[in-house]
């Protein structure tokens, strides 16, 4: 085997290890055999030119000689000799450090860990798995805010829905204008009525005191009570045999059935005096202990036998006759 096929051999070796890993330029190291080619290439040029430059050669180095005479050897420092060994030492000390290479990322370029990867390590994960963007909370937000709004609208539209089925928004012909023709908005007295029903509302969030009643005879008023509850006992029956699921009512209040607007102004929200309604809320749990059994004193309770006798059963009092004078 020759030279030129030994060469051969080496450039296709060289060809395919680069096409797999890479030139080892590109991984940090020398790559000797392009040096050796520019050497035997520059050595050649040399030996084609070197016949042509050999006077001017002599010419310079004649120059030089005598300029060197000329100066002596002091134009030399001490500092730069530090500095060059100093550069030469850096030199090596960067040639003997090892350096990593990982064939496994997609570019050759090594960069540090990063501190979210090292917990990964440590924790026993790998570090190839891609983390999912974190979700933003923002439109989250909206879209809460958006429901919350959606149910409020809905909650006052349920409300207000009787004044809607009294008057289904009819109006006269003197309040209808190029900006109300198309609205659907309430107008004239449904609108009077929807104003006075949602200022009933923030009342009783702010616990102001409520309007008074109109004054009518107390029997008129109880009548109209009466066939309320009648009313409502029938809606709610209907509703129940046409499997209409309704909203709950608070206890002792009327239910919104529609009707006349200013039956609330007449009777009321309920049926149920307020003091009744405190003492169903607040009523006391438990066991009634209040029974006059014994005598509570400071140290304790105190029960007599007679009481004992009464809770037991056990004895009683026996009839004494009375022995008077004959």
């Amino acid at each position: 085997m020759g030279d030129a096929d030994y060469v051969k051999q080496l450039e296709i070796q060289r060809k395919a290890f680069e096409a797999q890993f890479g030139s080892l330029e590109d991984m940090g190291f020398k790559d000797k055999t392009k040096e050796d080619d520019k050497d035997q290439r520059h050595s050649s040029n040399v030996s084609d030119v070197g016949s042509d430059n050999d006077s001017e050669s002599d010419t310079s180095l004649t120059a030089s000689l005598s300029e060197l005479e000329g100066e002596g050897l002091d134009g030399f420092d001490d500092g730069s000799e530090e500095e060059e060994e100093e550069e030469e030492k850096e030199e090596k000390e960067k040639k003997h450090k090892p350096q990593v290479i990982k064939f496994q990322d997609t570019t050759r370029e090594y960069r540090l860990p990063t501190k979210d990867d090292l917990k990964l390590l440590k924790s026993g994960k790998s570090t190839l798995i891609k983390k999912e963007p974190p979700k933003s909370k923002k439109p989250a937000v909206k879209e809460s805010e958006e429901d919350l709004q959606n149910d409020l609208e809905l909650q006052r539209f349920l409300k207000e829905s009787h004044i809607l089925s009294n008057f289904n928004n009819e109006t006269s012909g003197a309040e209808l204008t190029l900006s109300t023709i198309d609205s659907n908005e309430l107008i004239g007295d449904s609108k009077k009525h929807q104003l006075k029903s949602r200022l009933s509302n923030v009342s009783a969030v702010n616990k102001v005191n409520k309007s008074k009643l109109q004054k009518m005879p107390m029997a008129m008023r109880k009548g109209m009570v009466k066939s309320q509850l009648s009313k409502i006992a029938k809606f709610e029956k209907n509703a129940k045999e046409e499997g209409i699921i309704l909203s709950k009512v608070g206890k002792g209040k009327f239910r919104n059935i529609g009707g006349s607007l200013t039956l609330n102004e007449r009777i009321g929200d309920g049926f149920i005096n307020e003091k009744k309604l405190k003492k169903m809320r607040f009523r006391e749990k438990g066991l009634d202990v209040s029974s006059k059994v014994g005598k509570s004193t400071r140290n304790g309770l105190i029960i007599s036998q007679r009481d004992i006798d009464r809770i037991s059963g056990s004895g009683g009092s026996k009839g004494k006759r009375k022995h008077g004078r004959r």
